[in-house]
């Protein structure tokens, strides 16, 4: 059964997309089990799909977990709860490269804004994501 925390997540589900350079990204996310939910994340442009992420979130006895499976890394990467509220939750895995950090903020319900971020010699790395619920 889901905890209250994991159901604090559900908001993500649906279709998201915003400018990405000179293409579209995209987020999509469906609850798959009581306590899982599976994403992808890509990249088009000029009708070519770059840069597919296969994502889940799902909570077992050790937490609630981001799980990114992407082609440049070896193996799936998982990044563990740290924080939740109603409009944000925060993954951080301080093990891993880049990011250590992914941050979640509803903005309106319609609208999010994600966040990668990691100090990297020093100096903090961070990207932002800003977007739109489609679907």
């Amino acid at each position: 059964m889901n905890s209250k925390k994991f159901s604090g997540l559900i908001w993500l589900v649906g279709h998201w997309e915003g400018i990405l350079g000179d293409g579209i990204y995209h987020e999509e996310w469906k609850i798959t089990a009581n306590n899982e939910m599976k994403g992808r994340a890509y990249l088009t442009n000029e009708g070519k799909i770059n840069n597919n992420e296969i994502l889940k979130l799902h909570e077992d006895s050790s937490g609630i977990h981001y799980t990114a499976d992407v082609s440049h890394n070896s193996e799936p990467v998982s990044f563990l709860l740290t924080y939740a509220d109603d409009k944000t939750f925060i993954f951080e895995n301080p093990e891993h490269d880049f990011p250590t950090k992914i941050t979640y903020v509803n903005n309106d319900n319609k609208s999010l804004t994600a966040t990668v971020e990691a100090e990297i010699e020093n100096r903090l790395k961070k990207f932002e994501y800003f977007l739109i619920k489609i679907l």
